[in-house]
């Protein structure tokens, strides 16, 4: 008689099967989840600002997709040229032609700095954007501001050229320059009416009404974290981390708050 041979169990093989299935279906359920939250966005027409809500995956393809657009653009506008001065004015020269002021009986639309730039319209402070933009880009820090109040005001333009905030107002074409015919410095600009006011001469209507923006104007604390590198997914991931943990530093603000301390 033959001695009967006990065929071999499958159940240790469809135990680990069955629970790599399950771990899988786990982690496919939650990328789903994670990808599909909902979250929101602001976008103000007519300065009247409304909601929109969409999937957090079509947030960040946005995200990614806006970024790398912008990378292009500022590669194509800026990147050939020699020299922070010369990026400074390719890029003031590219913006000013290409993001016009507002047409009558067009809508003013507040959204992403990208937008601006497809739109090819927008108002004083977009148009400070796009060019702070462009050349934040280019690894060179700008940021903006608004001074005064209306119809008194100004935006301007603070970029980092060549070791020293420069300033510029870019809807009006103003390149500040100082005495010496050199770009000023804010330093040199703050109480300095004279300066403001050869600046604009030729380029302002009314001079006066400009000159009187600067009113109490003092150099601005730059801002330590920049509007446009939050447009950037590495930047912003690493200024969110920080802000977890209280250490963000100085953010940007859209209007000036005088300040006794040099850029």
């Amino acid at each position: 008689m033959r001695d009967s041979v006990t065929a071999p169990s499958r159940e240790p093989v469809r135990r680990p099967l069955l629970r790599r299935g399950l771990v899988l279906i786990g982690v496919i359920a939650t990328v789903l989840t994670v990808a599909c939250w909902p979250t929101t966005r602001s976008v103000g027409v007519n300065h009247v600002v409304s909601t929109q809500q969409l999937p957090l995956w079509a947030k960040a393809t946005d995200f990614i997709d806006r970024d790398a657009n912008l990378a292009s653009a500022a590669r194509s506008i800026v990147g050939g040229v020699s020299g922070e001065q010369a990026k400074a004015a390719a890029a003031l020269a590219w913006t000013r032609a290409n993001i016009r002021p507002v047409p009558t009986g067009f809508p003013v639309i507040d959204d992403h700095v990208w937008h601006i730039m497809v739109r090819g319209y927008g108002e004083d402070d977009q148009r400070a954007d796009v060019f702070t933009t462009l050349l934040a880009y280019d690894d060179i820090p700008a940021y903006w501001m608004v001074i005064g109040k209306p119809p008194q005001s100004a935006t301007l333009s603070y970029a980092l050229v060549d070791g020293l905030w420069r300033i510029y107002d870019v809807s009006n074409g103003i390149v500040f320059k100082n005495a010496a015919g050199e770009l000023a410095t804010p330093d040199e600009i703050s109480g300095n009416h004279d300066l403001v006011r050869a600046s604009a001469t030729g380029v302002i209507a009314d001079v006066d009404a400009y000159v009187a923006a600067f009113d109490g104007y003092t150099s601005p604390l730059a801002p330590e974290v920049l509007r446009a590198h939050l447009q950037m997914p590495g930047r912003r991931l690493w200024h969110e981390s920080r802000r977890l943990f209280g250490r963000q530093g100085r953010q940007w603000q859209m209007y000036a708050i005088p300040s006794r301390g040099t850029p």
